[in-house]
């Protein structure tokens, strides 16, 4: 059977993983995670990558990138290449050190972005390697808080959570190391104050307006007026805001309409989503 293609479009992000043979080591003491993070960083730049995250376990590594102009593949062939001939070397040995091609999984949508992220960051504390992901060393993690330097690209990272650099290193902080952040709850229900949560509205409009060239539309979207135009900017900036975790009552009070409306337009583009027999499209 023929590999499937993999789709490496330039800009598109990528989880990769990779396990050992058997579940074997690829790593069996300080100065091989040292190496491959040094190849890794070698690759990333020879390739025309952005490495989002990262972390290495015992037996596999995990691996958040963005490709540029160069695909995927070449780059994890550049990196397992050369990290499988130092290991041979050091250890005596021939032969793969890796249980076959590497898997990688595209990244689609912000929710499915957010929760590789904190998958990737406590993975440590999920396999009893670390309590903490900030007692890690061998991910990005201390980097991306800002407290170590590290071959990650931070600023890429944290762009992913917000434009503005204190909310997104927030965000980013909630999404990795909050017991109750899930993908499902977001971000503003694990926030108390409202003005935070007016604070994030806001930021959330500008990126959506933003995105269509409609900036100068933000007065007529939260001013509650009724034109065609308003009504529809505004129903898809309501969907947005509850797919990011705001409550409805705060949605309302952010745009000047009535709970009921929020809740009407949230029910409306939920039910879209379903068939006539009740089955999810």
């Amino acid at each position: 059977m023929p590999r499937l293609e993999r789709n490496d479009a330039p800009q598109s992000i990528h989880h990769v993983i990779q396990r050992g043979n058997n579940r074997n080591y690829i790593y069996e003491d300080t100065r091989d995670k040292r190496e491959f993070t040094t190849l890794l960083a070698d690759a990333v730049a020879t390739y025309d990558a952005t490495l989002l995250q990262y972390v290495l376990m015992d037996n596999h590594y995990h691996l958040l990138i963005k490709v540029g102009s160069r695909p995927l593949s070449p780059l994890l062939w550049f990196l397992n290449r050369n990290y499988t001939n130092y290991y041979n070397r050091r250890y005596n040995r021939i032969g793969t050190i890796y249980g076959g091609r590497y898997k990688s999984y595209p990244i689609t949508d912000d929710r499915k972005l957010f929760s590789t992220i904190r998958y990737i960051v406590r993975n440590p504390v999920k396999a009893g390697m670390a309590s903490t992901p900030a007692t890690y060393r061998w991910s990005g993690h201390a980097c991306a808080l800002g407290g170590a330097e590290g071959i990650i690209d931070r600023p890429a990272l944290l762009e992913c959570f917000s434009p503005d650099a204190v909310n997104a290193l927030k965000r980013y902080r909630e999404c990795t190391e909050h017991e109750s952040w899930s993908a499902q709850v977001g971000f503003a229900t694990i926030i108390e104050g409202d003005g935070e949560s007016t604070e994030r509205l806001a930021c959330l409009l500008d990126q959506f307006l933003a995105g269509q060239r409609m900036e100068t539309h933000r007065t007529m979207v939260v001013s509650g007026a009724r034109s065609t135009q308003a009504r529809e900017l505004r129903n898809t900036f309501i969907r947005l805001a509850v797919a990011d975790g705001h409550a409805l009552k705060d949605i309302a009070a952010f745009l000047n309409v009535s709970h009921e409306t929020v809740r009407r337009t949230h029910t409306r583009g939920t039910s879209a989503w379903c068939s006539t027999d009740g089955t999810t499209k």
